[in-house]
């Protein structure tokens, strides 16, 4: 129990400078610790750069990094960059538009030019399929001012499945913002959600979603574009559309409720990834039951107005369904996806 008290303690104690290193960064770097809990599992870690702690004209390089992946900032005399590194990535699985990916396919860089901001977040996520046995991490930018998040790219490691087992803090050694300064409101996520503070000025806990993304008109354009592809080449029998969305009648119902956005729906349905037959989701022998104003925005225009007994397709443009988001191991980043619905019931909720 004593032992426990004392981790658990250890989370709150503020920065300290344990490194001077290169970590093949190309410049001395002061690094500090940040304690993560290991008792737990941690998923994601998310950290606020101040950027106002810098001098003018600043150069050097700024951010965090974990055993697996470095997310940070990079300032020059020609521009200014985001940075996410894998060094082990078996595979690039999605990079952000307008980014820039290495010959290696393991660092993913983006202009950040054209955003003047305070203050940025940094956030590191994972998912992992431990029967596949490989974790994937994400990486992103947050832009307070804006409210929109980017992101800078997924990597997929094979043969991997711990999340978070260390994590610290760097900039240059020739950066003279205090590294207290600099980052603030630091904290880790475990498997279940839960925010645990490592280093921070409020204890007001970080909230992600939905992710409003900087990308998000471009994004519903390219994935219009891969979708009409897929009609043109008759590869997908969603031809009709809705508010973005397109879908196929599979069975009619023959019953005149329609469903309402505000009703709790019962359902049978499996989701796979456009394109392919990886199941994510399904239901077995029973519905499911879901109020439906709380789901995706893809499921919320497929269902509302559709009868009981109805069985529709839905093919959801990432905007639609889970966007930038780190959801699973399996939907990476800006999927589209393909729902099966079958209405079994709907009534009002309560």
């Amino acid at each position: 129990m004593i032992k426990h008290i004392l981790l658990y303690a250890g989370l709150f104690f503020s920065f300290q400078v344990i490194a001077q290193t290169s970590f093949g960064l190309g410049q001395k770097l002061v690094q500090i610790d940040l304690p993560i809990n290991t008792l737990v599992n941690q998923n994601a870690l998310i950290t606020t750069v101040n950027n106002l702690s810098l001098e003018p004209n600043q150069k050097g390089k700024l951010g965090v990094l974990t055993n697996q992946a470095k997310l940070y900032l990079n300032f020059t005399n020609k521009n200014n960059k985001v940075v996410f590194e894998v060094p082990n990535s078996t595979k690039l699985l999605t990079a952000g538009l307008q980014t820039k990916v290495s010959n290696s396919n393991k660092i993913v860089t983006w202009d950040l030019n054209s955003i003047n901001e305070k203050q940025f977040k940094l956030y590191i996520a994972t998912a992992n399929d431990s029967a596949q046995n490989y974790i994937f991490y994400s990486g992103y930018i947050y832009f307070p001012s804006l409210n929109k998040w980017k992101l800078i790219a997924s990597f997929r490691i094979n043969k991997y499945t711990e999340g978070l087992k260390s994590a610290s803090a760097f900039k240059s050694n020739n950066i003279n913002a205090n590294l207290e300064t600099l980052f603030t409101d630091t904290w880790s996520q475990g498997d279940n959600g839960a925010w645990l503070k490592i280093q921070n000025t409020s204890n007001q806990k970080p909230f992600l979603p939905p992710f409003s993304d900087i990308d998000s008109i471009a994004r519903a354009y390219s994935d219009s574009i891969v979708i009409k592809k897929l009609i043109k080449s008759n590869k997908t029998d969603a031809i009709n559309y809705k508010n973005g969305l397109y879908y196929t009648m599979m069975k009619t119902g023959t019953k005149p409720e329609l469903v309402k956005l505000t009703d709790t729906v019962s359902i049978f349905y499996k989701g796979y990834l456009m394109g392919t037959n990886v199941i994510f989701d399904q239901t077995a022998n029973e519905t499911r039951t879901f109020p439906l104003a709380r789901l995706i925005k893809g499921w919320q225009v497929g269902l509302e107005g559709k009868r009981i007994g109805d069985k529709v397709k839905l093919l959801i443009p990432s905007g639609l369904a889970y966007s930038i988001r780190t959801r699973s191991a399996i939907i990476v980043p800006n999927s589209i996806l393909v729902f099966e619905i079958e209405m079994v019931n709907a009534k009002p909720s309560q």
